[in-house]
């Protein structure tokens, strides 16, 4: 093992400022790339690789948030239907959303 290690990188602390213009931004394209985001990173004194990693992790975040309103919506279309039908006992269909 290497007596040598790299130490490890401080976490960026995004001031409000830079936050709203990142979100704004990312409302618009999810997708910042070339001339776009050189020009957003000089804006915001932050690097091309802070502004890229930034959009990475915002895209990964708006996928799970994506994927539990899915879930919550065919939760609810379940419970919507068991009420309906009064009945406790899952049809085949029901079974099958669930698996």
């Amino acid at each position: 093992m290497s007596a040598y290690r790299k130490p490890k990188r401080v976490r960026t602390a995004f001031s409000p400022t830079q936050l709203l213009r990142l979100e704004h931004a990312f409302e618009k394209n999810h997708y910042v790339v070339g001339q776009e985001r050189k020009e957003l990173s000089a804006s915001l004194n932050l690097s091309e690789t802070q502004v890229k990693v930034w959009f990475q992790n915002r895209r990964t975040k708006h996928k799970r948030m994506q994927t539990e309103d899915d879930n919550i919506d065919v939760n609810r279309e379940y419970c919507d239907r068991q009420h309906s039908t009064g009945s406790n006992t899952p049809s085949l269909e029901d079974v099958i959303i669930d698996s």
